[in-house]
């Protein structure tokens, strides 16, 4: 079998979480390589809603392995939380999950600073303490999960730490500086007992066991450091580029993985940065209030606007994509006209590229091509027989706009509401037929 990366076509909240527990049973592994716990996939399993951080979705199925690679940030209370969460309602990971002994720790100084950064310059962070986490982990002042092997090594770095964020905090933002040093080792020292028999190395496990892996990606494209709308942006490679460092897997490893980008059929952000297609009256609050369009993490309305095909495109290119997953189809049901972003127009001129620049793509004025609306339930859909022929007229010129297949729709939240638009996924010169 060969090996599948999913990954956020858009700026996050794509439906990830869904297809990745859809497909996954098919897979005996699956990988989360970046980001942390601001990351929120939701599952809706036999009528049961699960949320997970940290955890890979996959392993919400019994026979599948989970696992943490050295690309996140992990913060131990949150996994604690999460595995006895499972546990609570039937699903025992202990077993199944594996954790890279390389993987860098979220402490509580982080959060801190976190809040501190935020209020100085907002760009609209979870405040789970990520941004600071890899700062650290770059600057080399970071503590990975290996370091608590050696409790003393783990408690003098610890305290370093401690001290050099105290006197960020009371010499830079005159703030009150009230963590505590031995309450901070006790509480992580007690939670990784509890799951050292996880850690391990985990990217020797992958090649040796390098058939049916399903690799799990968080955030999205346009949230990639590198690749996307900085600075507002996560603190990772949400992109197809983080999957390699993410792991510890070689490039050539990937050569024959299959590679799917999910995106809405409309474009949510959440947070501050640009968004050209956003609505921000009546239309946005509609797709707000039927999309159910608020963050898994945080709890934030998101902000909604129109599909943006220059940069799902985008997207495409930067991941090389060899389909698509669109999600929420059912959304635009009741709306006369449906519209997708094709071109920008930024001070006159006309573009289909996505500007690096921020300041040329907070001018941006987008240019739209008008669709007729179905003005039928798609919810639910399981057969591409029933749907609208101008739901299949749009998906048709979302593949032609993209150059990439729209393999799959998902049609509701619950599991077994989704439909394959093809018979077979194979891998041809223009993507997956």
């Amino acid at each position: 079998m060969e090996n599948l990366v999913i990954l956020g076509a858009q700026w996050g909240d794509e439906g990830k979480g869904k297809i990745v527990d859809l497909l996954s049973e098919n897979y005996s592994v699956t990988v989360r390589y970046q980001g942390g716990s601001n990351a929120g996939h939701t599952v809706i399993v036999n009528d049961q809603k699960f949320i997970l951080h940290l955890l890979p979705t996959g392993i919400l199925h019994n026979e599948v392995i989970g696992v943490i690679a050295q690309g996140m940030v992990l913060d131990l209370e949150v996994l604690e939380s999460e595995i006895n969460g499972l546990i609570e309602r039937g699903i025992d990971v202990r077993e199944r999950l594996f954790i890279s002994d390389r993987t860098h720790l979220v402490l509580p100084y982080h959060k801190l600073l976190d809040k501190l950064f935020e209020k100085k310059s907002s760009i609209g962070t979870t405040l789970r303490g990520i941004g600071p986490a890899y700062m650290f982990k770059f600057g080399r002042k970071g503590i990975r999960i290996s370091d608590l092997e050696d409790a003393e090594e783990f408690r003098l770095k610890l305290k370093e730490n401690i001290e050099f964020v105290r006197e960020i905090c009371e010499k830079v933002y005159c703030e009150t500086f009230e963590l505590n040093h031995t309450s901070i080792y006790d509480s992580t020292m007690r939670i990784y007992e509890s799951i050292r028999e996880m850690v391990r190395d985990v990217s020797a496990f992958l090649l040796d066991n390098s058939e049916g892996i399903l690799f799990e990606g968080a955030q999205g494209t346009l949230l990639d450091i590198d690749m996307g709308t900085y600075p507002f942006v996560t603190s990772s490679n949400s992109s197809a580029l983080g999957l390699s460092n993410g792991t510890g897997l070689p490039p050539k490893f990937f050569n024959n993985s299959f590679f799917l980008g999910i995106a809405k059929a409309y474009t949510t952000r959440v947070g501050e940065g640009p968004f050209p297609t956003e609505l921000k009256g009546e239309e946005g609050d509609r797709l707000r209030d039927l999309g159910g369009e608020y963050g898994s993490t945080t709890g934030r309305p998101r902000r909604c606007g129109w599909l943006d095909l220059v940069a799902l495109k985008y997207s495409a290119r930067v991941n090389s994509l060899d389909g698509l997953i669109i999600t929420k189809p059912d959304v635009l049901d009741t709306f006369e006209e449906v519209k997708v972003c094709v071109a920008y127009e930024i001070d006159g001129e006309r573009t289909d590229t996505l500007p690096a620049s921020l300041s040329r793509l907070e001018r941006v004025k987008p240019v739209y091509r008008t669709f007729k609306g179905w003005k039928k339930s798609t919810k639910g859909i399981t057969r591409k027989e029933e749907l609208p022929a101008e739901a299949l007229e749009l998906i048709s010129f979302v593949e032609e706009f993209t150059e990439t297949k729209v393999v799959m729709l998902s049609t509701g939240p619950k599991r077994n509401e989704y439909l394959w638009l093809t018979e077979t996924l194979q891998r041809t010169n223009a993507g997956y037929t």
